[in-house]
């Protein structure tokens, strides 16, 4: 897997291009996620928010520009050869498999680990206690809160370097949401950087250390999430006033 320096951004979009058959979604986008940094995007719906990072994880034509992924450009790589390099994607809706095991979710997160993977799988424990705790329960039983933990934790059991979560708290109760914005900052603070789609715009903008706001496709906006809150455009054009 691709490992990143210290001084390389993790993530580099630069002046992207890309959309679904012949439409373009995005047009000219630029985002760049620094190690050990969550960013988030925020943006009205039909932004091209997913598009973006539908992009990085290469599901999508990208038609211009660059996608640089720890110094590696991996601009029109196949999904299969971006995870071999250390990114990870973790989609909004149909994440977990329902008919498998937590345990069982996990081990398949690890399908391109050589050797044994017990040091993965205790460290996903540790940032998830509730998995370690219903590990023989099957996937589909668990609460979304817990399912989108599962969605996370497989993840993981591959080191990625960049971690992508497309909407990790829709659907979910305040409780699970907050839950879940925790442990992506213990996430973070295990050298994973972060890149992150958010409906639920103000919490995102309050843990996130950067975001970028998108409309109609382009860069709107961008700074550090307290920033962010605290522009007066933003708020009432994004944030409801």
């Amino acid at each position: 897997m691709t490992n990143t320096s210290k001084t390389t951004p993790t993530l580099v979009m630069k002046d992207v291009r890309a959309g679904y058959g012949d439409a373009d979604i995005l047009h000219d986008i630029n985002i760049k996620v620094a190690r050990r940094e969550i960013v988030s995007i925020i943006g009205p719906n039909g932004a091209g928010k997913s598009t973006a990072m539908k992009a990085v994880f290469g599901l999508l034509n990208v038609r211009g520009g660059s996608i640089t992924v720890a110094g590696q450009d991996m601009t029109g790589w196949k999904p299969n050869k971006i995870v071999q390099n250390g990114v990870c994607y973790v989609p909004q809706v149909n994440n977990v498999f329902r008919e498998m095991t937590v345990l069982e979710n996990l081990e398949m997160g690890a399908f391109l680990r050589k050797g044994d993977f017990t040091a993965a799988l205790d460290r996903v424990f540790s940032l998830f206690p509730d998995l370690r705790e219903r590990r023989s329960a099957m996937a589909g039983s668990l609460s979304g809160g817990q399912r989108q933990m599962v969605a996370m934790g497989r993840a993981l059991m591959l080191d990625p370097v960049l971690l992508l979560l497309d909407e990790p708290t829709a659907g979910l109760s305040p409780k699970y949401m907050e839950q879940i914005f925790e442990i992506t900052r213990s996430v973070r603070d295990t050298d994973v950087s972060i890149l992150l789609v958010e409906q639920h715009a103000k919490q995102a903008l309050t843990f996130s250390d950067r975001a970028y706001v998108l409309a109609a496709g382009q860069n709107r906006h961008e700074g550090t999430g307290e920033g962010l809150l605290a522009d007066r455009e933003v708020a009432e054009m994004f944030l409801g006033g």
